[in-house]
């Protein structure tokens, strides 16, 4: 029996029954098959979390567990408490061998597998397996619940892949799609190899042809070369010629105008004495009105002395005045000072003889009272002891009440004085603050008044200041105009000659179009500098149609000595073509040909000078465009500055004089505006005002601004003073009213201690009075009492008349001594005024004296200066003498000047016989003579030289050089051989013939150039491949490689394909093999299952792919040693359930078991054994029971 048994622990159980199908997954679980084929979606759900486990009375655990298994699952108790899960299977080979195969899963999804206790890898594992046959991807050991349906009902594609899955043949699809494509890139390979090989053997025929044609063409060029150097040394030979012979015709006409040269330069020489005396006049007139210029400096430097000292003696007397009317107002004080002085010492004599009086009178009325004797007061005090006892008391109580009554009421007589002083002060300090706001407010008015003054001066000063610096402007754009006037001057008679001499090329030669300056205009104001600086030295450049009609214009100038200009032929002119990046390359920046207008015609001349120079903005952009972009061009911004290509900066505007030329009527008015400025710059600096007046402004400011500050301080102090006050009187007003309630308590308490006292004195009295009768009798009063107080009334009124005298003497004496300091406080200002007035006296004389000498030292200026202006005059005059002798000489040379101009236009006329046309054939051929060398050199023409080099030559037509020269001049004044430059190449014409050098016509050069034209029209023809030999060469060699690359190929092809071959048959015998098995045995196996009564020799069957039983069948095509079915039978009845179950039973063996899941009993009868599942509920888990059949008798 090969599997021998199965062994699970934790492995799960299904929730519901006993566990039949656990088996079953368990089967399939050690052996292999994935989760997703067993009854669960992830392998850690196959670790059974549900168990508890159980203890018997003996302490041990109630499942088992394989002898090498950790027993990790026993550490706990109750559910939850599993990490893992095995399956171990047993299994007995043909040769009795045991194999156990065991897999392990965790709850982590980790799966291991062991081979016979030891850990394999998956591959290991399930190679044993195969090795004993049992296939884990077919399955063949296996039927699952629902299989057999599943399998009948699959289409035949399914069915087809079914069989080469059970075959084997599906293990090869990688290996047999792999070969495929490998075949397919072979093949692919081969055919563009072949391609290849094919295309190269057309590309070599090809060049073979273009060969035979490429050495056809090279005999033509080669022909044409020879034709074209014949033709260069043909007309080398006869320009060297020509040039002879023009130069030869010069030298007999050169002596044709040396009368009227020297003519000329004789009135020249005049012209340039008269100009000289006249210079010189001019001279002495600028030095004149400079000195007029510098007394009138000096005049005006003396303005502000005298305006000084005015100010300084107005200030003076202002202060004298002041002086005086202070000294005014304090003398008068004096006298009232003095007169209240006076009065006070009179009062004082006066009150001090008052009180000497009256102590003697009170002395002698002392002297003549009568007093009481010793035994009438010893005998008055024995009476009335008791009451006089209680009187003594009460009378202390009394002076208690009274020192009381008279401490309140002098308390508050002295807070009513208070109040009253404190009220007085409050009147003073109330007219004081009065005072002083009337003072602040007068002071403040003053200093607005001084500071408007101040102000006034300032705009003054401000608003002639501007006009000053307006007129100086314009004096100075005055004298730039006449500076540039002289100079325009001097160059007036060039220029007009210069305008002439154009005027006059454009009437003698058709094609003179203009200067550059001339034929363009700026499209705005604002790039009127910037062009003028782009086309810099070609603004004044002439532009001509052609470069002959320059040549003609030069030999014309240069007869006429007219000076230098250059030409621009506009059809021989390089011009580089315009960059039209830079049309929007930044905002800002423009080129500058974008900002002129001219006639298309001109077009070439106006790129030439232009080029691709950029007009912008400003010299951001400029530094923008040629610095952080690196662009190599010239860069000009508005004002004038140039960012050169090198990267060097020019600043400055545009030097060109394209403005007006001056006459003498301009000067003399630019002359009349000076002089007009000059004088209104003279009266501003009168009328301005001068810096001592500011200085006295500022001086009174600032003391007015101090003097308003202290009395506003004083202001401020004599408020919080008065308020100090007021808060006083309001705190005195407090304690008098709280005075009053004690006052009236305290006079209550008197009187009732008076009314006691008065009642004892009256008892006392009446006693007393019987004793003094006698006494008072004789002094004439009622009683002794009345003696008493009239007694005590004298002496109180002598203590009150002397305090009242010492008082008035004191308050007199005070008064007095104040009065006198007061007066001499007075006296003191009084000198110091008179001090002042000494002092302001000395320094207004000393003023006058200088405004004297300053009035005088000004008049003597302006004397010089109108001696200096009456000289200037007759100078101007003398000036303008010599101006008109020079516009007669001026004329008279002109005259002679349009002589010798006729003179040589007549000649110029003549061109033939002139040596001016000789000049301009020696200049057109010497160009002529240069352009075949540049061209020679360009094409690349080797010229047979004797001497020199044509590298000398320059490659581009100099034309500043060439076009632009002085004209050649001899002391008569005569004109030389134009020279022509031969670069120091001297040409070796051996190789022309005697024909070629005889015949000048132009038949012999017509010859040559119908030969050359025909020639290059043949070549023209043809389109040879020069390059046809060297590619023939490497089409060859190419095309050994790619023979052998196409063999390679065709090798690696068959190669692929016999491989691929190989696979195909293997997977097609397999298919077969496993196909033909099926379709013989599908008969037999069908009837075998359908034998009955009905048919005793079964049914009859095919292979359709489509019968239930297929996957049976397919199984025993490569049996494994067991078989596994869950429940086949659960949807057959009893009869066809045996009926299986008697195919089973014949079909099984020692080597093939058979292990069925089942409920039906037919299946339990026709068993060897059976394996009974049932769960335990004490533990909660499956268990087993085990029957062997085999010992019971059929």
């Amino acid at each position: 029996m090969p599997l021998v048994r199965i062994e699970v622990c934790d492995f799960k159980s299904p929730p519901k029954g006993a566990g039949k199908s656990n088996l079953m997954d368990a089967i399939s679980f050690v052996l292999g098959v994935k989760s997703a084929q067993l009854r669960s979606s992830q392998l850690k759900d196959l670790v059974y979390r549900g168990r508890r486990l159980a203890r018997n009375p003996d302490g041990e655990d109630g499942g088992q567990a394989p002898p090498d298994e950790d027993d990790e699952e026993g550490e706990g108790e109750g559910e939850g408490t599993a990490k893992k899960a095995w399956v171990l299977a047993v299994y007995e080979d043909a040769a009795k061998k045991e194999w156990k195969f065991q897999r392990t899963i965790s709850t982590t999804g980790a799966s291991e597998y062991k081979l016979n206790n030891k850990v394999v890898s998956y591959s290991a594992y399930n190679a044993a397996l195969i090795q004993h046959n049992i296939l884990v991807k077919a399955k063949n050991f296996l039927v699952f619940q629902g299989d057999v349906e599943a399998v009948a009902s699959q289409s035949p594609k399914e069915l087809s892949r079914l069989i080469d899955q059970i075959s084997g043949s599906l293990e090869l699809a990688g290996d047999y799609e792999k070969a495929r494509d490998g075949l397919e890139r072979a093949t692919e390979n081969a055919t563009f190899n072949f391609t290849k090989r094919r295309g190269m053997m057309g590309e070599i025929k090809q060049y073979k042809e273009q060969k035979g044609e490429a050495e056809r063409f090279e005999q033509l060029c080669q022909e044409r070369d020879d034709l074209v150097l014949r033709r260069i040394l043909y007309r080398l030979f006869h320009i060297q010629q020509s040039l002879d012979e023009h130069a030869q015709a010069i030298r007999d006409q050169n002596k044709a105008l040396v009368g009227l040269r020297k003519e000329q330069q004789r009135h020249e020489k005049a012209l340039e004495e008269a100009r000289s005396e006249q210079a010189k006049t001019r001279g002495s007139v600028m030095k004149k009105e400079k000195k007029i210029k510098t007394a009138e400096k000096a005049l005006e430097a003396q303005r502000p002395d005298l305006v000084r000292i005015e100010a300084q003696i107005k200030h003076a007397e202002r202060k004298r005045e002041k002086a005086e009317q202070e000294l005014e107002k304090l003398r008068q004080t004096e006298s009232e000072q003095k007169r209240k002085l006076q009065s006070l010492q009179a009062d004082l004599d006066m009150v001090k003889k008052a009180a000497n009086a009256a102590q003697e009178a009170q002395r002698r009325a002392a002297q003549q009272n009568l007093s009481l004797s010793e035994e009438s007061k010893a005998a008055a005090s024995v009476l009335a002891v008791d009451e006089r006892q209680s009187l003594q008391t009460l009378t202390r109580d009394e002076k208690t009440a009274s020192r009381t009554l008279a401490q309140l009421k002098d308390k508050s007589e002295q807070q009513t004085q208070k109040r009253e002083k404190l009220a007085e002060e409050e009147r003073t300090l109330s007219q004081k603050t009065s005072e002083l706001e009337a003072k602040v407010f007068e002071l403040a008015a003053e200093l607005k008044r001084v500071r408007q003054e101040h102000h006034n001066q300032q705009a003054e000063r401000t608003r002639i200041e501007k006009l000053e610096k307006e007129t100086n402007e314009k004096l100075v754009n005055i004298y730039e105009q006449l500076t540039q006037a002289g100079v325009d001057q001097q160059e007036s008679q060039r220029e007009t000659r210069l305008k002439e001499t154009l005027s006059n090329l454009q009437r003698i030669f058709p094609g003179v179009r203009g200067r550059v300056v001339d034929l363009c205009k700026p499209t705005q104001r604002k790039y009127e500098t910037s062009v003028a600086v782009v086309l810099g030295r070609n603004i004044d450049a002439i532009v001509v149609d052609e470069e002959k009609t320059a040549i003609d214009c030069i030999e014309y100038m240069r007869n006429q000595r007219a000076g230098q200009a250059t030409f621009i032929p506009l059809d021989t002119i390089q011009v580089k073509p315009i960059n039209d990046k830079f049309r929007a390359f930044a905002k800002g920046a423009r080129l500058a040909v974008d900002v002129i207008t001219y006639d298309p015609a001109v077009e070439r001349a106006m790129h030439h000078a232009c080029g691709n120079a950029l007009v912008c903005d400003s010299m951001e952009v400029a530094r923008y465009v040629c610095y952080e972009k690196g662009q190599e061009v010239k860069a000009v911004t508005l004002e004038g500055t140039i960012i050169h290509k090198s990267g060097l900066i020019t600043g400055g505007k545009s030097s060109q004089t394209n403005g007006k030329k001056w006459e003498e009527k301009d000067v003399q008015g630019l002359t009349r505006a000076r002089d007009n400025f000059m004088a209104q710059l003279l009266e501003l600096g009168k009328s301005k005002p001068r810096g001592q007046e500011t200085e006295v402004l500022l001086a009174e400011i600032t003391r007015l601004e101090s003097a308003h500050s202290v009395a506003r301080d004083d202001l401020g102090a004599c408020k919080a003073k008065l308020n100090g006050v007021r808060d006083e009187v309001k705190h005195i007003d407090r304690e008098i009213r709280q005075i009053q309630p004690e006052l009236r308590k305290a006079q209550t308490a008197y009187n009732k201690v008076k009314e006691q006292v008065d009642a004892l004195a009256a008892v006392i009295n009446e006693a007393e009075d019987g004793i003094f009768a006698d006494f008072c009798e004789q002094i004439g009063v009622d009683n002794i009492r009345e003696y008493e107080e009239r007694q005590l009334k004298l002496a109180q009124a002598e203590s009150e008349a002397r305090l009242q005298f010492d008082t008035q003497i004191a308050r007199l004496t005070h008064a007095s001594q104040f009065a006198e300091e007061q007066m001499n406080m007075t006296r003191e200002r009084v000198t110091q005024y008179q001090e002042i007035l000494t002092t302001e006296g000395t320094n207004l004389a000393r003023l006058e004296q200088e405004r004297a000498q300053a009035q005088a030292g000004i008049a003597e200026a302006e004397d010089a200066i109108r001696t200096l202006q009456e000289e200037l005059k007759d100078l101007t005059e003398e000036m303008e003498e010599k101006t008109k002798r020079v516009d007669e000489v001026k004329k008279t040379t002109s005259k002679a000047g349009k002589v010798l101009d006729q003179a040589i236009k007549e000649i110029a006329t003549h061109r033939g016989g002139g040596w001016g046309g000789q000049n301009d054939e020696i200049e057109k051929v010497g160009l002529e003579r240069s352009a075949i060398y540049r061209k020679c050199r360009l094409d690349e023409i080797t010229l047979p030289l004797v001497a020199g080099n044509l590298k000398h030559v320059p490659m581009e037509e100099n034309l500043r050089d060439e076009v632009a020269m002085d004209v050649d001049e001899d002391e008569q004044g005569t004109q030389r051989v134009k020279r022509v430059p031969d670069y120091g190449i001297e040409v070796d014409f051996d190789s022309l013939s005697d024909a070629d050098r005889d015949d000048a016509s132009g038949d012999v050069l017509k010859e040559i150039d119908d030969s050359i034209a025909k020639t290059t029209s043949e070549i023209e023809r043809m389109a040879p491949n020069m390059k046809a030999v060297d590619r023939l060469d490497d089409v060859e060699a190419k095309m050994v490689e790619t023979e052998k690359e196409a063999e390679k190929a065709r090798k690696d092809s068959k190669s692929a394909r016999d491989q691929f071959n190989e696979i195909k048959r293997k997977r097609c015998e397999l298919f077969n093999k496993a196909y033909n098995h099926i379709s013989e045995r599908i008969d037999q196996v069908y009837k075998d299952l359908t034998k009955g009564k009905m048919a005793p020799t079964g049914g009859v069957a095919y292979l359709t792919l489509e019968d239930s039983e297929a996957r049976t069948l397919y199984g025993r095509y490569q049996p494994s040693p067991f078989f596994v079915l869950d429940e086949v039978d659960a949807a057959l009845d009893n009869t066809n359930v045996a009926k299986i179950a008697n195919y089973i039973r014949v079909h099984s063996s020692d080597t093939f078991q058979f292990i069925v899941i089942s409920l039906k009993g037919s299946l339990y009868e026709r068993s060897n054994s059976l394996v009974g599942i049932y769960r335990d509920q004490d533990v909660n888990s499956s268990r087993t029971l085990t029957l062997d059949l085999t010992q019971y008798d059929d």
